[in-house]
């Protein structure tokens, strides 16, 4: 006989929002939504009702406390992922929260150190190229010894144009905040030095951002380079590569097959994160609801959302003076 149903609440029904209610609603064992909240009542009423009557509620804080809900997913805007985290942690209650974890490092050590004093782990962040089948191969490889210890790593995330005008800061915490956790979960250790360059979208906007690259120092010493393109024009790709002692290995790009007729080779290249990335963010999900289910917790943790803000905040010190900038974590707890 199977378990009950995790009822879910859901903060946020935007783009991501509503992905990850039509993933836990149709496509997740074990799990249905029971409740949304979202500041546009419109779009938390629509959402509400294509997952059979949810409740909606006015308040995120209204949500987390409800009887009813047994987990919350946040998928609102990243200004509110800190304190929503938090209030879930204080909840007792099991927290998937998007990307990022909060937009500062003071804030995720907040969140950190809430989840310190509840003592056991109830967040998990929403990373979920650790869910990626492409990111999977490359990581077992590197870590299975086939090429060595790895001495540097790439990662390349191309957009194919820009929603809005972005900040170098921005696209630090929002977009490159991927790159930096995928670059720490594949090296299997820290980065400790950052340095910020890019290219802004016209003169009269120095603090916007077309294209950055972040080049990275870990513990180890090895080396890495985390490159974004805001507005590609073709399409949206990501691709990871690491150099080790006695080879390379490289991620598969394109899920699509290559074509070659009439004198070309020719391969589709997914236009948006939803299209390449939309088995991840379901596996992700059912990898969330699977653990609840065992009372346990799985996937990044609030130390890795919490780290890879250490990251983003040497980056943007190095954006503001334009040198190299150390990284200043805490100590790492023993619960991680």
């Amino acid at each position: 006989m199977g378990r009950e149903a995790i009822n879910v609440g859901l903060i946020g029904t935007g783009m991501i929002g509503s992905l990850h209610a039509e993933n836990l609603l149709r496509r997740t064992r074990g799990a249905t939504v029971v409740a949304v909240m979202d500041i546009d009542h419109e779009r938390a009423n629509a959402v509400a009702a294509a997952c059979d009557g949810a409740r909606v509620h006015a308040d995120a804080g209204d949500l987390i406390s409800d009887p009813a809900v047994d987990a919350i997913l946040i998928a609102s805007t990243d200004r509110t992922h800190a304190e929503f985290a938090i209030a879930c942690i204080k909840a007792g209650k099991p927290v998937l929260c998007e990307k990022p974890l909060a937009t500062t490092m003071a804030d995720a050590e907040r969140v950190l150190r809430a989840e310190l004093a509840a003592g056991r782990r109830l967040v998990q962040v929403g990373f979920m190229r650790e869910y990626d089948q492409a990111h999977r191969d490359l990581y077992d490889l590197l870590h299975g010894g086939v090429i060595g210890a790895a001495l540097k790593f790439r990662s390349v995330h191309i957009n194919p144009r820009f929603i809005r005008e972005l900040t170098i800061d921005s696209v630090i915490t929002n977009s490159l905040i991927h790159d930096i956790h995928s670059a720490r979960w594949i090296m299997g250790e820290e980065i400790c030095s950052a340095y910020v360059q890019w290219v802004s979208v016209d003169p009269a906007h120095p603090r916007s951002a077309r294209l950055a690259d972040i080049q990275v120092i870990f513990d180890s010493g090895a080396i890495g380079s985390l490159e974004y393109n805001g507005d590609s024009g073709y399409g949206y790709e990501v691709t990871v590569e690491v150099t080790g002692e006695t080879g390379n290995v490289e991620s598969a790009s394109h899920p699509s097959p290559s074509l070659r007729q009439a004198g070309t080779a020719s391969r589709a290249i997914t236009s948006n994160w939803p299209q390449r990335f939309g088995q991840a963010y379901l596996d992700e999900v059912q990898a969330w609801i699977d653990a609840i289910g065992r009372k346990d917790a799985t996937g990044p943790s609030a130390w890795d959302g919490y780290m890879s803000l250490v990251v983003a905040d040497a980056c943007i010190r190095s954006a503001e003076t334009r040198q190299p900038q150390t990284t200043h974590p805490i100590e790492k707890p023993s619960l991680y």
